[in-house]
């Protein structure tokens, strides 16, 4: 994220407090593609390690929040901080779902090898898109 330049309304904050909070904003982003990436890749121990870091980031910016949007008006870096911070939510959602879908599948999987009858499972593959998979056609028209 680039640094945002402070105004006059900025005066309660120090330099190295801003800068540090947007460097907690830019680390969360990073944090959260890593997540992906690891989500994407099955690699549940580097999702695991994430995500004590991803916390702890997440703690600074929420007090960080909590004091910036008490004031009036806002401070305008802050309020720069905003759309990536939107996008960062944005990414946590996506982390979220692919995440569920995971669990899904795996979860109709032991069904299956258990012998019961299993739910239908939507298998989805790295984009997120629902499989071609053999019968899906029918599935995909309706």
């Amino acid at each position: 994220m680039n640094l945002v330049p402070m105004s006059s309304d900025d005066a309660l904050w120090s330099e190295m407090s801003i800068k540090a909070t947007q460097e907690d904003a830019f680390r969360l982003g990073a944090l959260l593609n890593l997540e992906f990436e690891a989500l994407k890749s099955r690699d549940l121990s580097a999702f695991d390690a994430l995500q004590q870091e991803r916390g702890e980031v997440l703690n600074r910016l929420s007090q960080v929040a909590d004091v910036a949007s008490a004031q009036v008006p806002v401070p305008f870096w802050w309020e720069a901080l905003l759309p990536g911070l939107a996008q960062c939510k944005q990414d946590h959602l996506r982390n979220i779902q692919l995440l569920q879908r995971q669990l899904q599948a795996v979860k109709g999987a032991l069904q299956t090898l258990q012998g019961e009858t299993a739910v239908s499972v939507d298998l989805y593959d790295r984009l997120g898109q629902v499989s071609r998979r053999h019968g899906a056609g029918a599935y995909l028209a309706a």
